[in-house]
């Protein structure tokens, strides 16, 4: 291999890494912090209304070949979602879920490049039309600043199993959300837990 070859591969090599930089960074930058970076967040509950709440699984090791990442929320009729922090969507998808057998809606929320949440509606939806009603029932959209307790849309049922799954995310790595929830939070689910539990614990 001649010198000018190696010297080419080189620059290539060089410019492609610098190049993968400036996307990763400007992917963690595409929002502005709304929680100071290494700081943990303090949470809300995603939803203030629980007279419909029929149901809460906790998160963790459910069974021996079972991990739920997040805290389940199950309602027996319309219930209105709110933002558990002050984020930017960065995601919202509409897709079919096919190990659940039905199409549910996500949305992703951006706290700063090392917190996000998700709060996935599923209405239980077992067909488009229902699916997208349940799409329709979002009012945010991707990229639009949400406050604190601001409305994101509401939960509709079209099944026994309607329910939110809520993630909260450190670097990726899923953590229990009842460990960030304010102590007002705290309280207020531990009442409703020990009421419509259904796993035994809410961190396991």
């Amino acid at each position: 291999m001649n010198k000018k070859l190696i010297i080419l591969i080189a620059i290539i090599v060089i410019i492609t890494t610098f190049g993968i930089i400036i996307i990763i960074e400007n992917y963690k930058s595409q929002y502005p912090d709304t929680l100071t970076p290494g700081k943990d967040p303090i949470l809300c509950l995603p939803l203030y209304d629980f007279s419909h709440c029929d149901a809460i699984a906790g998160f963790g090791q459910v069974s021996p070949d079972y991990y739920h990442n997040g805290i389940d929320f199950g309602v027996n009729d319309t219930t209105a979602i709110v933002a558990p922090h002050a984020a930017y969507i960065e995601m919202i998808q509409f897709w079919f879920n096919e190990k659940g057998g039905h199409w549910q809606t996500n949305i992703r929320l951006w706290l700063n490049s090392q917190w996000t949440l998700e709060i996935i509606f599923e209405s239980w939806a077992l067909n488009e039309t229902y699916g997208q009603m349940q799409r329709d029932a979002i009012l945010v959209s991707k990229g639009q600043y949400v406050e604190t307790n601001q409305t994101l849309g509401s939960l509709l049922v079209h099944g026994p199993g309607a329910h939110i799954h809520f993630s909260v995310y450190s670097n990726d790595v899923g953590q229990c959300p009842y460990n960030y929830f304010s102590p007002s939070a705290k309280a207020t689910f531990e009442a409703h837990f020990y009421l419509v539990n259904y796993t035994q614990y809410w961190c396991m």
